[in-house]
């Protein structure tokens, strides 16, 4: 539910690709600054064309902010509806408030679970830790 709400997938999504288009820029900049670094000490002009990011970079950093600030996440039209109402404080706990969880009595033990400690696993000697302690060379303790 969580997911849905957050719209995780495509959250994870937009950011990652801030990330790469702000890091391309940040290593343009860079190495555009040394550039100019070493011309100031060389007196010459120094070849910027073999620079791994284009200029496009700023163009991509743009494009992804603008996703990234255009980003729907159905979490804020539930909690920007529940305040319309007089009652926004119930909604809003509704919305957030996490599931009921129920216990499982003792008649309903989980699958695999008989009770001893092994979850189900063999036990040789019944005391509850999966060895048999018995030195017969089978592997176990």
């Amino acid at each position: 539910m969580a997911d849905s709400i957050l719209n995780a997938g495509e959250l994870d999504g937009v950011v990652v690709a801030l990330i790469d288009a702000s890091l391309a820029v940040g290593h343009r900049g860079g190495y555009l600054e040394c550039a100019q670094h070493v011309e100031e000490v060389f007196g010459q002009a120094f070849d910027i064309s073999h620079c791994s990011v284009t200029s496009e970079a700023d163009a991509e950093l743009a494009r992804t902010e603008n996703a990234y600030n255009h980003l729907s996440l159905p979490v804020i039209d539930l909690v920007a509806k529940a305040l319309e109402h007089d009652d926004w404080c119930k909604r809003l706990k509704a919305i957030l408030d996490p599931p009921e969880t129920f216990e499982l009595s003792d008649e309903e033990e989980t699958a695999g679970n008989d009770g001893d400690g092994d979850y189900g696993q063999p036990d040789d000697d019944g005391d509850g830790d999966k060895h048999d302690d018995d030195d017969d060379g089978d592997g176990y303790e």
